[in-house]
């Protein structure tokens, strides 16, 4: 985390000096210092703290459609060949398609409304949080501790929350960790177009407008959200990782 940190700074420094030197051109590139003076501006006023929250919004329901969609799934093809045998060359076969590409036709479907865009960032959330659950989910199967569980049964609550769940806690974080970041990029991509609210709109609504140091305020909030979201999911595994050692 700190070496994070410490990595930021160095890079926000490096662009410090070359603004002030003027090799950098500032109409297109401002002062790190004045974004991050306009980005508090902003949110201190409300209107790109309002447009963030919109945006967080529409991917906590997303995740909440995709998370148990996701785990329950997971958990069938885990446990039943056959319907593994079914689902996964369906998952493998969807899963390298562009998920923007199927943004049209959730307009078409679901209409301008936030339930197009919730059902795209549903789709790339569930994805990427499925195949790390069945990944977890069939490693912990195919282990002796599962051969112990056969010898002394537990009770079905323990079985799935103190046996599998607990057993395949790195795998649930690992797919949250990279579903929720990549969910992010396809919050700004949806917003984008056909919208009227959120962070991509603000985003877009600045270039459109030539407000570039708005743009960059932009950006920031999303990296914070990001680089939140990515630590404190590390910060976990790693501590997992730590106590299976």
């Amino acid at each position: 985390m700190k070496k994070g940190l410490l990595s930021c700074l160095i890079v926000i420094g490096f662009l410090e000096i070359l603004t002030a030197m003027g090799v950098i051109d500032k109409a297109f590139f401002p002062n790190p210092i004045l974004i991050f003076k306009n980005t508090f501006i902003l949110l201190s006023t409300d209107d790109l703290l309002h447009q963030t929250l919109f945006s967080l919004g529409r991917l906590a329901i997303a995740f909440c459609i995709s998370f148990p969609t996701a785990l329950i799934l997971a958990l069938l093809s885990a446990h039943i060949k056959t319907f593994d045998e079914l689902l996964n060359p369906l998952v493998a076969l969807s899963f390298p398609l562009p998920k923007v590409a199927l943004y049209p036709l959730l307009l078409l479907i679901f209409g301008i409304d936030s339930w197009s865009k919730i059902s795209l960032i549903s789709i790339g959330l569930f994805y990427l949080m499925f195949i790390n659950f069945r990944i977890g989910f069939l490693r912990i199967l195919s282990s002796n501790y599962h051969d112990i569980i056969k010898i002394y049964p537990l009770s079905i609550k323990n079985y799935y929350l103190n046996f599998l769940m607990a057993g395949t806690l790195q795998e649930i974080l690992t797919g949250l960790k990279l579903a929720l970041n990549y969910g992010l990029t396809l919050v700004v991509v949806s917003e984008i177009s056909a919208s009227n609210n959120g962070i991509g709109y603000f985003i877009w609504k600045s270039w459109d407008q030539f407000k570039i140091i708005n743009v960059y305020s932009g950006v920031f909030v999303l990296s914070i959200i990001g680089f939140a979201l990515y630590f404190t999911f590390n910060s976990f595994i790693e501590k997992i990782r730590l106590k299976s050692n």
